[in-house]
């Protein structure tokens, strides 16, 4: 009897062991309080349908959110599922220490048609996909209206090419005042940290930033002609100015306080403008285009690491956090969800329209390397860029730069 008594507890411990919880950490950046309160109502959704079996645990990650998560990966002590952005997660995809997500995706039935494909290839290293994105942000126009009400002009729409935006940018600048000096520029572009900006310019002049086999592409003459005419915008038809120039100190502030008419921004200023600018009434068109169309689409995804002890618990908690948490999510904070179903009730909204249909002819803000490494060259064309458009250096002598040392910086 006794010896049967023994053998019930320990088989009911090896059952209750079976059933425990698994808990399965959720790690981030530390956010806004209205994006984390939007991420902790998606979280306490799935642990109501989960209770007793999978709970998660959302832990923000606060300071240097990339040097940190390398530590913890490499300490084995990441948590479960976390963010990665896509103009760095190469670098950990090049490491070995994040899971591919194929098989997982198939035992657990996530429907990838139903996400913007240029927002899955972010995530995308030979083939395997290592990330699932959790929202977007791409390059629109914002006009004020206002302006270009004054002017005579009429609105920007996705007719609009570069010739558009120059006569349109040269008619905006205006000395308002009458003593000499300009007093409303047609727009406004960053010099500084510029070459995510860049890029737009070089795939619609029918360029590329890399090649095939991952040189540079930036020393060809479709790159060259991009990269010169955003300069251009500055040195040479001298409608262009930056926040600072006016003034502010990034391209919302500059646009609101109606000093500069127009911006290519995203949608992260309308929330800004909503809060600070409630009164300045503008507009927002797709990107101007050239040879073709072409805008920045910037993503998170939530990965998982190799070390996850619980993978098949992390996934389905990541699965939920891309369905039915990314609807959530994205309706309470306003940001653009990476799933087209969810997307397709406002692509003409005349306010979010024009990110979304720029999703479809997108760029991943991610420079794919041999090393899986960009810092490096990413600080150096930033600051020949910023250089050529003070006319401290050359377009022709930044290029020169690029072709001797490229590979270098990527190695």
């Amino acid at each position: 009897m006794k010896r049967f008594s023994v053998l019930l507890i320990v088989g009911l411990l090896i059952v209750s062991m079976g059933l425990a919880e698994v808990v399965v950490r959720l790690g981030g950046w530390p956010s806004s309080p209205t994006e984390q309160a939007a991420l902790e109502a998606a979280v306490k959704k799935f642990n109501e349908q989960h209770a007793g079996k999978i709970r998660i645990v959302y832990e923000p990650i606060p300071g240097d959110y990339k040097m940190k998560l390398t530590s913890m990966l490499s300490a084995g002590t990441a948590p479960d599922i976390f963010y990665l952005d896509s103009s760095w997660a190469e670098e950990f995809f090049v490491k070995g220490v994040i899971q591919p997500l194929d098989l997982l995706i198939k035992k657990h039935s996530l429907d990838l048609e139903d996400f913007y494909p240029s927002l899955l290839d972010a995530f995308r290293y030979k083939g395997r996909i290592y990330g699932i994105p959790k929202d977007f942000s791409t390059l629109a126009l914002f006009y004020n209206k206002k302006m270009f009400d004054e002017v005579g002009l009429e609105y920007p729409d996705e007719t609009w090419t570069w010739y558009d935006l120059v006569d349109a940018a040269n008619k905006l600048t205006r000395d308002t005042d009458g003593d000499g000096k300009i007093d409303v520029w047609g727009l406004a572009l960053y010099r500084d940290g510029a070459f995510n900006r860049v890029i737009p310019f070089i795939v619609q002049a029918g360029g590329r930033v890399v090649k095939d086999d991952l040189s540079t592409g930036l020393t060809e003459p479709e790159a060259v002609e991009g990269i010169r005419f955003y300069i251009n915008l500055h040195r040479k038809y001298k409608v262009a100015v930056t926040p600072q120039d006016v003034g502010a100190g990034w391209l919302g502030d500059a646009f609101g306080k109606e000093k500069v008419a127009m911006v290519m921004s995203g949608p992260w200023m309308l929330g800004f403008m909503r809060d600070n600018f409630p009164n300045v009434d503008f507009g927002i068109a797709e990107l101007p285009k050239y040879k073709k169309r072409a805008t920045m689409v910037y993503t998170v995804c939530y990965a998982i690491p190799k070390t996850c002890a619980h993978k098949d618990e992390a996934f389905i908690a990541l699965k939920f956090l891309v369905t039915e948490g990314m609807k959530i999510f994205t309706e309470r904070l306003g940001v653009l969800p990476a799933r087209k179903s969810l997307a397709s009730r406002e692509l003409d909204d005349p306010v979010k329209g024009a990110f979304y249909r720029g999703v479809a002819y997108s760029i991943p803000w991610r420079v794919p390397t041999p090393s899986g490494i960009f810092s490096k060259a990413h600080d150096e064309i930033n600051s020949m860029i910023s250089k050529v458009w003070m006319g401290e250096m050359t377009l022709d002598e930044m290029i020169k730069e690029i072709a001797e040392n490229y590979d270098a910086w990527v190695r």
